[in-house]
């Protein structure tokens, strides 16, 4: 998680969300997920990095989707720019980790992978 957030937030603009906090965000059923960890921006910006570890990463990715696109659409009309951010998020996988990128790195996080 550290490694991702120096990459997508140099800056460390981004802080720590309590892990009883990031079911408001994503939708995950009860006993799905054994690990989690979500930095986000504490302004009105989408900007945000979040890793799971999924007992079912078949399922894992579709409710990841569903749940930026909902978040996408709660800032779709007062923030705009933010619903773009969300719109095009990463999402990086490998086998049960999921991590989440949204925010003007997001791209360049992608196209380097987990590593």
């Amino acid at each position: 998680m550290e490694q991702l957030s120096r990459k997508v937030d140099p800056e460390q603009t981004l802080v720590d969300v309590d892990t009883d906090q990031i079911d408001a965000f994503y939708f995950f059923a009860p006993g799905e997920v054994l690990d989690q960890q979500m930095k986000m921006a504490a302004d009105t910006r989408a900007d945000q990095i979040a890793v799971f570890e999924v007992s079912h990463p078949d399922e894992a990715r579709k409710v990841i989707e569903s749940s930026l696109a909902a978040m996408q659409q709660q800032n779709a009309n007062y923030f705009p720019e933010e619903a773009d951010k969300l719109e095009h998020a990463c999402i990086l996988n490998d086998g049960a980790v999921f991590a989440v990128v949204v925010g003007e790195q997001a791209g360049a996080v992608c196209s380097a992978g987990l590593k």
